[in-house]
């Protein structure tokens, strides 16, 4: 058992307990290895005597065994000191038990200044006082464990539920999904097939113009470098010849009649009506024929850690309702456009 001025001896002089790993400075002053790193890291100096240790030094200062193994027998003594109900810094029989610090103590440590202002009780009434607390703790600690235990089952049975809930709505959302893209797919097939009809036909009307133009443009051009070639020839009677042979001889009216002025560009204009201004809106109104709204629908609310279910019927919470309302906008977003026409 370590006395009172031994005991001192042990302390840090830096945390004013037992030596924890002692190191020992250049100087000779010991002290607790994290305590002296910490104090050197900002001052390279000893606490104690200011002597100067170099970064080098400090890095890997030596233990102090002695210091160490005399920490250890102190320790040693204090427990074998407590376990015989003696107070180890004063060496008297703990006879109190300090409600302040929850720790025993003797008379002497109820009048030191460590323990100054602090609330005692002998040691036997504060064990009754705290056996009976205990006693009262374990049979609501009881009770509360088992409310605990039936508030985690519910909790678990309501984290399987909202997962098996949201699955069944992923299901239902998938599916829902895949029935407007199905439908939407298909009727873009059916304008897109409807414009390449469209396409084809104006397409045809056009070429045939070109075929006519072209033929036009070719028979005068034809013509062009026959004349240029009949006025090279200077004898009369050649020329005439020359000019009448291989077919008809033209007539002055039909030699000056303009061949562009019988022809005519043709254009048609492609159009999809009002899916071309307003494809979106009629793909609304018509996917409002097709769909088919669910009489009960499932609803992850935040406020709730359920899932609960709401009614489609319920005023502003259908499909149906949502889509007609969407379906009047866009009317009225379709009548300011005309009138702006």
């Amino acid at each position: 058992m370590a006395s009172p001025s031994y005991s001192e001896d042990l302390n840090c002089s830096l945390c004013l307990t037992l030596f924890n790993s002692p190191v020992v400075l250049p100087c000779g002053h010991s002290f607790c290895s994290p305590c002296i790193t910490e104090a050197l890291s900002a001052r390279q100096q000893c606490p104690l005597c200011s002597f100067a240790v170099a970064a080098e030094e400090a890095k890997c200062l030596p233990a102090n065994l002695i210091l160490k193994s005399l920490v250890e027998k102190a320790q040693r003594g204090d427990q074998a000191a407590k376990a015989a109900g003696m107070c180890p810094e004063h060496e008297e029989k703990f006879k109190l038990f300090c409600l302040t610090d929850l720790q025993l103590a003797c008379i002497i440590c109820r009048d030191g200044e460590k323990h100054e202002g602090h609330k005692f009780k002998p040691i036997k009434e504060a064990s009754q006082s705290l056996r009976s607390n205990l006693e009262t703790f374990l049979q609501r600690a009881a009770e509360d464990i088992n409310a605990t235990k039936q508030l985690t089952k519910a909790q678990r049975e309501n984290i399987k539920e909202t997962r098996e809930k949201s699955k069944q709505l992923m299901v239902q959302i998938s599916r829902q999904f895949q029935e407007m893209h199905q439908f939407l797919r298909k009727r873009e097939d059916e304008i897109n097939n409807e414009l390449k009809c469209q396409e084809a036909d104006a397409v045809e009307k056009m070429m045939e113009a070109l075929t006519t133009m072209e033929t036009a443009l070719c028979e005068s051009k034809e013509l062009e470098s026959k004349a240029a070639s009949a006025l090279k020839i200077t004898d009369p009677e050649k020329f005439l010849r020359t000019w009448t042979e291989g077919g008809s001889p033209m007539t002055q009216e039909s030699l000056f009649k303009s061949r562009a002025n019988t022809l005519q560009v043709v254009n048609r204009a492609l159009s999809l009506e009002q899916y071309e201004s307003h494809l979106q809106l009629f793909m609304w109104k018509e996917m409002l024929q097709v769909i088919s709204p669910r009489e009960e629908r499932l609803t992850l609310k935040s406020s709730s850690p359920n899932v609960s279910r709401s009614v489609d019927s319920q005023p502003g919470t259908g499909l149906t309702e949502r889509w007609a309302e969407v379906n009047v906008r866009g009317e009225a977003a379709m009548q300011r456009r005309q009138l702006s026409w």
